[in-house]
């Protein structure tokens, strides 16, 4: 796997579509769809149930999602265990730092 950068400004970020209304930037991939990245949601876009089966961390960075039964909003952290079950859906334009060491299974 190619060496990432060792800075990213957020205006380099390369966006990729995982859901209607969802796109993950990845900053620092470790395989595909895993490491640390960016999540940026759409207002009123929902991610579908899905699977961690690593386990994940989420930091909101703007704006206010559902995760499962959280609502999370800037500012807020979540931890979600190996092989924790959830779905988001942004109430507003919402961008998410995520670190996972294993891809999201989709379900």
């Amino acid at each position: 796997m190619e060496q990432p950068p060792e800075h990213i400004t957020f205006a380099d970020v390369q966006w990729r579509e995982i859901a209607p209304g969802v796109e993950r930037g990845e900053l620092r991939a470790t395989k595909p769809g895993a490491g640390a990245a960016l999540l940026r949601f759409a207002a009123g876009s929902t991610s579908g149930d899905h699977r961690h089966p690593e386990g994940e961390d989420l930091f909101v960075l703007r704006g206010r999602l559902r995760l499962g039964t959280a609502v999370l909003s800037a500012g807020d952290y979540r931890y979600t265990p190996p092989g924790g079950v959830n779905d988001a859906e942004a109430y507003e334009e919402t961008i998410v730092f995520q670190s996972q060491s294993a891809p999201a299974e989709f379900i």
